[in-house]
């Protein structure tokens, strides 16, 4: 039986049952944030209710905690501009 945190990947979750998904694994939000990358306190603060996870570095916890659907696949992203030549590795 899937537990709630491997239903459908479009399941959005609230911080809520995210906190409880790392609470039965016996995870920290400091040693999940580390094994991942992400500030201690950018997490402690999305599952605290403090952000919402709108940009940056919380919108990334966000998605990777399935707070928040991933941008779709392909989908550009918006600080990137396909018309500019790559800066590095492209022939000239």
């Amino acid at each position: 039986m899937l537990d709630h945190w491997h239903m459908s990947l479009t399941t959005i979750r609230t911080p809520i049952e995210a906190r409880e998904w790392l609470g039965r694994h016996g995870v920290t939000i400091s040693a999940w944030a580390r094994s991942r990358g992400f500030r201690p306190s950018v997490v402690a603060a999305i599952l605290a209710g403090r952000t919402r996870g709108q940009w940056g570095e919380a919108h990334q916890v966000a998605v990777a905690l399935g707070l928040r659907p991933a941008p779709e696949a392909g989908e550009a992203h918006p600080l990137v501009d396909p018309a500019i030549e790559p800066l590095h590795g492209g022939d000239r």
